[in-house]
């Protein structure tokens, strides 16, 4: 019996392992193609705008970001939760589905009144040593309006697990969209319009693609019991969803206060992007772990599978994140021009941000216990840090200050939530082990990613060395038995 019990458990870990890796390896690739792709455009955009406009796209990004984080009304984030359950029967994903979509369009339809309103005033603030147009702004507002609906609609299909849909649209949007930019940018000289008017003509093509897709499953329909559940689940993240964005937007805001510079936003914002190159692999796991978590939460051994992805996200996160650290100059060599090399101090910070942020992956407990009430208190204390930290910090060592009140901040965070969500939803992992494991790592990266700011080195030294750390914390990952990389290929692998 107990032997039957152990190959259960391999089965299932396997199982789960193998549609992870499947699912999270078909939206790593389409998202490289889509995101990575907008990453080949850097030496573009560094190129072809100004420092000043590189940083009007930020504040006007992060206008976009504050306008979805409250207009959306996070509803997203009860459509994903209930269409993914188990058991759940087409009709009831029809009218959850449903109620959110067009509930999401009403909600932006009121934001896009609000911000034509206030439109004098949001430019004046947003605005620094170059004042943004007001069609550039008019733009930009109906562009998050058009991606606000792309988007809901991209959460139905990866919530109800039609990963090739999901990829394509996303694929599709991503490489039409920066194919009109450049013909905008290079053809038209449209300059930062072009970003905006692209997106207003490809998203909303794509969307009809989305819909085909979803022909099963929106239809003409807004529940008001669909409603109240879905309002009851996602509204306490209205304040969590503002907080995330203090934790991630308030330090641009502060260097445009403080240093009165658009082009520090946009330096800042260069070094920021890069980042998006570990964010997008755990985006794209996390797209597909959520559902799976959803779906198989209450089977026995799940916190047990759980348990053992999170201690391979530790090692393989912590190895991707010094490979990526340690080579952050060389990576704006490559991509950018000499005006922006100054970034390269802030990548490795902004590396260990997105690792850290991947712990929410391991968090589900507020979830699946429909404890998010709990979710604002946690993010608005993270992003009072956050925002003391910046007030203190940037002043002292300016960007690299804003960089750092953003580890901390997130780090809290995240700390936080993993703990409370073990006490609703514990997942086993070896605790000693982790941390003799992120007591190695931290040193290695402080010594790979800073030696040279204070030891003069030669660079074919410095590169190789760097090259050593990581085939060092490689072997003792392997030593220590953190990791056992051919059980692992067995169990992805191996036929059924």
């Amino acid at each position: 019996m107990h032997q039957f019990d152990y190959i259960c458990r391999n089965n299932s870990l396997t199982t789960m392992l193998r549609d992870l890796i499947k699912e999270g390896g078909l939206y790593t690739i389409a998202n490289l193609l889509t995101k990575g792709v907008s990453l080949l455009l850097i030496p573009f955009y560094s190129e072809y705008f100004t420092q000043a406009e590189y940083g009007i796209l930020a504040m006007l990004g992060i206008f976009g970001a504050l306008g979805a984080a409250i207009f959306s009304f996070q509803i997203y984030q009860g459509v994903g939760r209930y269409i993914s359950e188990k058991g759940v029967t087409l009709q009831e994903q029809q009218r959850i589905g449903s109620t959110g979509f067009w509930f999401t369009l009403l909600t932006y339809s009121i934001f896009l009144i609000i911000g034509f309103t206030l439109k004098d005033q949001v430019i004046k603030f947003l605005s620094e040593e170059e004042t943004i147009k007001t069609s550039t702004y008019i733009l930009s507002l109906l562009a998050i309006f058009v991606y606000g609906l792309f988007n809901a609609l991209g959460v139905q299909l990866k919530f109800l697990r039609q990963t090739k849909a999901y990829s394509l649209t996303m694929f599709l949007q991503a490489i039409l969209n920066i194919a009109l930019i450049l013909f905008l940018a290079l053809v038209m000289d449209m300059r930062i319009d072009s970003v905006y008017m692209a997106s207003l003509i490809i998203t909303p093509l794509i969307m009809l693609l989305q819909l085909y897709y979803l022909r099963d499953y929106i239809i003409l329909y807004i529940g008001r019991i669909e409603l109240k559940k879905l309002v009851a689940f996602s509204t306490p993240m209205i304040p969590a969803a503002l907080a995330y964005l203090i934790l991630n937007f308030t330090d641009r805001v502060f260097i445009k206060e403080m240093t009165y510079s658009l082009a520090e936003v946009g330096i800042y914002d260069m070094a920021f992007k890069f980042s998006s190159i570990l964010s997008i692999v755990i985006m794209s796991f996390q797209s597909a772990l959520a559902p799976i978590i959803f779906e198989k939460h209450a089977e026995d051994d799940t916190q047990n599978q759980l348990g053992r992805i999170f201690r391979l996200f530790i090692a393989v996160g912590t190895m991707g994140t010094l490979l990526l650290a340690f080579f952050s100059y060389e990576t704006l060599y490559i991509f950018t021009q000499p005006n922006y090399y100054s970034a390269s101090i802030l990548m490795p910070i902004f590396y260990l941000s997105v690792i850290i942020s991947g712990i929410g992956l391991f968090s589900p407990g507020l979830h699946i216990m429909n404890k998010t009430k709990y979710y604002p208190f946690i993010v608005i204390f993270a992003g009072i840090v956050n925002i003391i930290l910046n007030y203190l910090l940037i002043p002292i060592f300016g960007l690299l200050g804003a960089a750092i009140a953003t580890l901390i901040s997130v780090l809290v965070n995240n700390i936080i939530l993993f703990i409370v969500s073990q006490k609703l939803y514990p997942l086993p992992f070896p605790k000693d082990k982790s941390l003799i494991v992120l007591s190695v790592f931290i040193p290695l990266f402080m010594i790979g990613s800073y030696i040279d700011q204070f030891i003069a080195i030669n660079y074919v030294l410095l590169f190789f060395f760097k090259i050593v750390l990581l085939f060092s914390y490689l072997w003792f990952l392997i030593q220590f038995n953190f990791i056992n990389l051919s059980q692992i290929t067995n169990r992805i692998f191996r036929k059924k």
